[in-house]
């Protein structure tokens, strides 16, 4: 298996990890985001699903309920949303994005991929995490790492405006 490879079924294991503590953490969900999300590109050669994938495991719906509540712990669960932002015809208004709905299905789509590499079919993973990237869980990642961020640098603004000058 190639480095890339090993580092990304390491985080998605860290991820998950993540997801099923008791406590979460804004930022740390950012740092997982951008460290799942950058792996893609180095991983293409997984991107064409294997014949041999497999029925592995997945959440299912009750499994997603029980996700998307872990997630109350987080400072804010809704933000604004556009679906294609390269379509500049669209007359579509933006929509709620659900930042608990996205790391619950996050979650879900890599969770299906850990099932295949617990059970030694790693190829097999690397392919549904990569495949379902482009199909679903990516477009989640982004809009959560967008809501975060945004909602991150507004934090730290608001700090540098709350701080006290150093006379001058």
């Amino acid at each position: 298996m190639s480095l890339a490879a090993e580092c990304f079924t390491e985080n998605v294991e860290r991820f998950c990890e993540w997801v099923e503590a008791d406590k979460h953490d804004l930022i740390e969900s950012r740092q997982h985001l951008i460290t799942l999300m950058t792996s893609i590109p180095w991983l293409g050669e997984f991107c064409e699903a294997d014949d041999d994938d497999g029925d592995f495991p997945r959440r299912g719906h009750e499994g997603w309920k029980l996700d998307h509540k872990r997630f109350a712990d987080l400072p804010f669960q809704y933000y604004r949303s556009v679906f294609d932002p390269h379509d500049f015809e669209s007359t579509d208004a933006p929509v709620i994005g659900d930042l608990h709905d996205d790391l619950a299905d996050i979650y879900g789509d890599l969770w299906n991929g850990l099932q295949a590499h617990q059970a030694g079919q790693t190829k097999a993973a690397l392919s549904i995490w990569v495949s379902s990237y482009f199909y679903h869980w990516g477009h989640h990642a982004s809009s959560a790492l967008y809501a975060i961020d945004e909602f991150y640098r507004a934090k730290q603004i608001r700090c540098e405006q709350d701080a006290p000058s150093n006379g001058g």
